[in-house]
């Protein structure tokens, strides 16, 4: 529901603002000459704007990096731009209320960068793993584990045990706002599909019906097969703002759920990573202000975006205009190409801004729905005329066969048509190389039959080498199946005479071996880091009892969250006099507790917004009874993919 709430009623102290973005992905094509800025310069603008609206945190929503393993360059450009915009002396004012060994479970650093008595944090980022920078490879370490390690993101929602999923919120308050933000950070559409399915993921939340619960996922939101993508009904209905990653087209207008009642907003992409039509609408980042029960979300054009122009063409249309049937025709094709491709230049014009920083040449991608093969012409030659106009000449067009209807009576089997479709499934799917293999090993004649390993653990290894240079997961899987063929070997008289049958009984049970192998993978990420690798309590952390209450049941995984004696919430640390860095309650500073801290003396600062003009906003839903039993008390809510109601 939309309304207006009246300027007076507003106070920016009250007021949670938050810089929303997802899909960064630094280090896109970064040795490429043209393009190789981009990511970084996109993302230096996001960061500009959390400075200028003076936010209170960033929220990412993944795809940070491109891919698991950045080169050194991208993560030094990423440290330079996140310590020249996040740090500084200015005063955080959201207070930190829940377990923060809870809510930074698996990651390396289980402390808020902002209570950190080493880092000097102006502006918090929390931010989730998408796909592109997901832990791969020894260790299974992120490029984000890096960076909260480092201080510089608190890096949460990530999970190492992929048998069930329990998420605790992240607890944050700012005056008589208080926000729960759950975090999901990407799982395989399959494998988080089969968890809702055997009801193994839960949600820990807050009893209180004043705590406005938002989460970040990245997954498949668009519906493409039952098992790959995450249906919105699958979300628990006590949500109120649900911020979807992964997904590169700009829907960040809040869109409300009609089932659920939640809203979803998509901010997309910062860089266009291909050249798909919905990567070339606007890219935008938004400021998010809650405020109590209600939320409002301000989208911003991002200025500094390389100008993209997609369009697509069906040449059926232009057949009898241009004479395709009367001879010449690669050439007719050609000049009309050009006509087409010369107004959307023109048209790109359009989108620049007047940022000196926003690249001026642009992407173009032509699209040519044809009808025959007669009317392709070679696009990488063609496009070579235009090196230096356009971003991507060599593959500025690209061309899609046309499917013509099939007559009703009895014909031959039409290869054409066969083939057409064929390539629109490849177009649907990108080709993908473990499908390549799979396809190999399905197609490929007896003796080239793989002996041991079976098609789809080759699919396997081949999708973790691609996707993220795993390499040391290619290593694991043969190293697997090594040892179960020497297990299965043991005991057994063998000789050249009964090797094949032999072979044969373990290739029968390649299903179970699969599955195993799986578990196997799995289990690399759920060996925790060293019992020395865990932080050490400092000489300023020795009010942490003031802090957190021991939990009532230290056993179980749903433990109440963290209160006071009465029901009183308190902050955790902070940096004392620094003015609101993570400032305690009114119940913490009458004991005359000042925190943690360097004791800078820069006492509460004065926001550089005194008023909200105009707070159009969504109604977040009315509390339940069952949300409001007892004062924050937390509650184990089971969803699964059939639950249609809270």
């Amino acid at each position: 529901m939309s309304e207006t709430t009246p300027n007076s009623t507003i106070d920016p102290e009250d007021t949670i603002k938050i810089l929303v973005a997802s899909d960064i992905h630094l280090g896109y094509n970064e040795k490429d000459v043209i393009r190789g800025e981009d990511s970084f310069i996109a993302f230096e603008e996001v960061l500009q704007h959390a400075l200028e609206n003076d936010v209170d945190a960033i929220i990412l929503g993944g795809d940070l990096f491109h891919i698991a393993n950045p080169s050194t360059n991208t993560l030094n450009r990423c440290s330079r731009l996140l310590k020249t915009y996040l740090l500084g002396d200015k005063p955080i004012k959201l207070e930190f209320l829940s377990d923060q060994n809870e809510n930074f479970l698996e990651s390396l650093n289980r402390t808020v960068n902002y209570e950190d008595p080493n880092m000097n944090i102006a502006i918090p980022v929390f931010t989730i793993h998408g796909n592109h920078d997901d832990p791969s490879g020894f260790g299974r370490i992120s490029s984000l584990d890096l960076l909260s390690t480092n201080g510089y993101v608190n890096y949460f929602g990530k999970w190492t045990d992929l048998t069930k999923i329990n998420i605790s919120p992240i607890l944050l308050k700012k005056g008589e706002s208080k926000m729960a933000l759950y975090g999901l950070s990407y799982i395989s559409d399959a494998r988080l599909a089969r968890l809702f399915n055997e009801a193994k993921v839960f949600l820990e939340k807050p009893e209180d019906s004043d705590w406005f619960n938002v989460m970040v996922v990245h997954q498949n939101r668009a519906d493409r097969g039952p098992k790959n993508y995450l249906p919105e009904k699958s979300l628990p209905g006590f949500l109120d703002l649900v911020i979807w990653g992964h997904e590169h087209d700009c829907r960040i207008i809040p869109e409300e759920n009609p089932n659920k009642k939640f809203f979803v907003t998509q901010p997309g992409s910062t860089v266009a990573t291909s050249l798909a039509e919905g990567e070339a609408l606007d890219k935008c980042c938004g400021i998010l202000s809650i405020h109590k029960s209600l939320f409002r979300l301000d989208p911003i054009r991002l200025q500094t975006v390389r100008p993209f122009i997609f369009e697509s063409i069906n040449m059926a249309e232009y057949f009898d205009e241009l004479g395709l049937d009367e001879g010449d025709v690669q050439q007719k094709m050609q000049t009309f190409a050009a006509e087409k491709i010369e107004d959307m230049i023109k048209r790109a014009e359009e989108k620049l801004t007047g940022n000196e920083k926003q690249p001026k040449v642009p992407l173009i991608r032509l699209r040519l729905d044809i009808t025959d093969v007669e009317q392709q012409f070679n696009a990488i030659r063609f496009g070579q005329q235009y090196s230096g106009r356009v971003a991507n000449p060599q593959d500025m067009i690209v061309f899609k066969r046309k499917i013509t209807k099939a007559k009703d009576e009895l014909k031959p089997l039409d290869k054409d048509a066969l083939l057409e479709a064929y390539e629109n499934q490849r177009e649907a799917t990108a080709n993908r190389a473990e499908e390549v293999v799979d396809r190999y090993f399905k197609e490929a004649d007896e003796d080239k039959q793989l002996e041991l390993l079976c098609s789809k653990s080759m699919s396997e290894l081949t999708k973790r080498m691609v996707d993220y240079e795993d390499d040391d997961a290619a290593d694991s899987i043969i190293k697997f199946y090594e040892r179960q063929v020497l297990k299965h070997l043991e005991g057994q008289a063998v000789n050249e005479d009964n090797i094949e049958e032999i072979l044969e009984g373990f290739r029968s049970k390649e299903r179970d071996t699969y599955n195993d192998m799986l578990k196997m993978l799995d289990s690399r990420s759920q060996k925790g880091p060293p019992a020395n690798d865990q932080p050490r309590p400092s000489a300023q952390d020795s009010d942490e009892d003031l802090d957190v209450k021991p939990k009532a049941n230290s056993t179980s995984v749903f433990a109440p969250l963290s209160t006071t004696a009465g029901g009183t919430t308190t902050a955790r640390g902070g940096k004392g006099s620094r003015g609101g860095r993570g400032s305690r309650s009114t119940a913490a500073a009458a004991s005359g507790s000042s925190g943690r801290g360097r004791g800078r003396g820069r006492g509460a600062s004065n926001s550089s917004t005194s008023k909200i003009d105009s707070f159009l906003t969504h109604t977040a839903k009315p509390a339940t009874s069952s949300r409001a039993s007892s004062r924050n008390i937390s509650k184990v809510v089971y969803i699964s993919d059939e639950d249609d109601d809270e």
